[in-house]
């Protein structure tokens, strides 16, 4: 018989982390972020001032489900609290492939159990539920969608946006994999990699001790933040807790053999960096550094990539993930993407009431300004007498 415990400590969900990962593989979503070390080393920086709200579901004394959430406490209008339930894992660090963790036996009755305990027992304790970077195809969201179209207490269920994450199917061999390449693709990698070969001796070294991960990580951090500064950009390890999760995370990484931290070097001068993680036989792409202008007409980042995939085919991996992202370089090695939802559901309270006036009024209010202004550029421009005369 299925029953829902609800985790409101770190140290009650740290007693079934064990469980925890075993129910992950076994599971329709097993995913990097929603494993226990991302999680865990996720909750340990970011979660100190709030709690989570994690969903577990017995079957008998099995573990057969989990939702792994936390509430976020946001005010609106500079009064009224919004209760905002969240998976572990967002906000920041932008965690992709999320989802509730579901075993594939029996998981519509699962799914069940969550949601009458969300919108029973626990729905005091939130608003709005954002269900974000979820597939398309999940299985869970289906049930899900099913349970709000019957279910009255669900003010209603919104789809807002989409992400698009590029992954590449790797085949047994670099070889295999770079005639797959289009010519174009093949051309200009065989164009960098000539050019930046030429312009001096290049090692490609591969972080794999305890003793060197602080010198590798701190090369990497350095080349991506060029590489965002080049283009106006704060780039992602902008701040301290940032910086400080990725740290203690990829010291556990390293230790269960999962982690890929590589510096390509030119003339001893480290000018592209890497740092992804292994997990379920699929390397996720999950940051990227480079000196952009060191080789003229050629592009040290591409060369460095082209590394890291054929890396991530002889440790045997399946897929290259390259995660959430429209940038133009991931299509040059891929066709393939995956797209996510951002869902949200919505309970019945005042403060959701509230939340959903107040987006109405602020798109209304957008909509006036643009019919009434017209083109905001070209009014500026008309405003401070740039503008064309008119006739």
């Amino acid at each position: 018989m299925l029953h829902v415990k609800c985790l409101t400590s770190i140290e009650e969900m740290e007693a079934i982390s064990g469980q925890w990962d075993l129910l992950l593989a076994r599971s329709r979503n097993n995913s990097y972020s929603l494993s226990w070390v991302w999680l865990s080393h996720w909750m340990s920086v970011f979660l100190k001032d709030d709690q989570p709200l994690c969903l577990a579901v017995y079957d008998d004394d099995e573990l057969v489900g989990l939702a792994p959430l936390w509430v976020k406490r946001m005010r609106q209008l500079g009064l009224v609290s919004l209760k905002v339930l969240r998976f572990l894992g967002s906000e920041e660090i932008s965690s992709d492939h999320l989802d509730l963790i579901i075993s594939r036996k029996n998981s519509e009755a699962i799914c069940a159990a969550i949601w009458e305990h969300l919108y029973g027992p626990l729905r005091k304790e939130w608003d709005i539920w954002e269900y974000f970077y979820v597939s398309t195809d999940s299985v869970v969201l289906h049930s899900l969608r099913k349970l709000s179209d019957v279910d009255n207490r669900c003010l209603q269920m919104v789809i807002s946006d989409y992400a698009v994450c590029p992954y590449i199917a790797l085949p047994e061999t670099w070889e295999t994999y770079k005639k797959s390449l289009s010519r174009n693709s093949r051309r200009l990698l065989k164009t960098s990699t000539k050019l930046v070969s030429q312009a001096g001796t290049l090692e490609f070294r591969i972080c794999d001790s305890a003793d060197t991960i602080s010198t590798f990580f701190g090369t990497h951090i350095e080349l991506h933040r060029k590489s965002w500064n080049d283009r106006g950009l704060q780039g992602s390890f902008a701040t301290e807790r940032f910086r400080q999760f990725h740290r203690e995370l990829a010291e556990d990484l390293l230790a269960r053999g999962a982690l890929l931290l590589c510096v390509l070097d030119l003339d001893g001068t480290p000018v592209s960096s890497f740092y992804g993680l292994e997990h379920n036989k699929v390397m996720h792409a999950y940051t990227l550094g480079a000196e952009r202008a060191v080789v003229p007409k050629a592009s040290v980042g591409r060369v460095n990539i082209g590394l890291c995939v054929e890396a991530a085919i002889e440790r045997g991996c399946r897929e290259f993930d390259m995660l959430r992202g429209w940038e133009d370089y991931k299509y040059s090695w891929t066709d393939r993407e995956r797209r996510e939802l951002l869902i949200t559901f919505y309970n019945r309270s005042l403060s959701t009431l509230i939340y959903i006036l107040n987006r109405f009024i602020n798109r209304f209010s957008k909509q006036i300004g643009k019919a009434v202004l017209g083109n905001k550029t070209e009014t500026v421009k008309r405003w401070l007498g740039k503008g064309q005369a008119s006739a």
